[in-house]
């Protein structure tokens, strides 16, 4: 199952415990508001919808928490600390047991954007999956099956 985080200017949980069918449906319906990028409310948003999916999770069998951040930018609010504020919320999901696979679309490498996403990941190595933009997304869905598979394993 599938929640959804949109975000910009701040973060909000679209749709929770949605199937694949469903989350498609509703990722397709979204629209690209612009703003600024509020990675902090964003992992903030995913992980309270994760939260909230346990009493579901302890009723069945019991799976993985999985949070994948998919952004164009670098966090640029909040003002006073922008990367510090989504580093500290990353680490608090982590604790919490999610594994975070951030996404990075970008048409030019940027070496601090991917430092910095770097921080964020949970994947082996710091690992960043990218793409030069949204329509290259579906180039990512077999690494990205191949990422989320080997958890499942684990």
């Amino acid at each position: 199952t599938f929640s959804i985080v949109q975000f910009a200017n701040e973060g909000k949980l679209v749709s929770m415990m949605e199937s694949t069918v469903e989350a498609t449906s509703t990722i397709d319906q979204l629209r690209y508001t612009g703003g600024i990028t509020n990675h902090a409310e964003a992992i903030a948003a995913c992980r309270q919808g994760l939260m909230g999916s346990l009493a579901f999770q302890q009723s069945s069998t019991p799976r993985k928490s999985i949070m994948m951040l998919i952004t164009d930018g670098v966090p640029t609010t909040p003002e006073s600390d922008p990367e510090g504020a989504a580093l500290t919320e990353a680490m608090q999901a982590k604790e919490d047991g999610v594994f975070i696979i951030p996404v990075f679309i970008s048409p030019r490498y940027d070496a601090n954007a991917f430092s910095f996403m770097s921080e964020l990941s949970s994947a082996r190595g710091g690992e960043v999956f990218d793409v030069v933009d949204y329509e290259s997304l579906d180039t990512l869905k077999d690494r990205l099956l191949e990422e989320v598979s080997c958890l499942r394993k684990e």
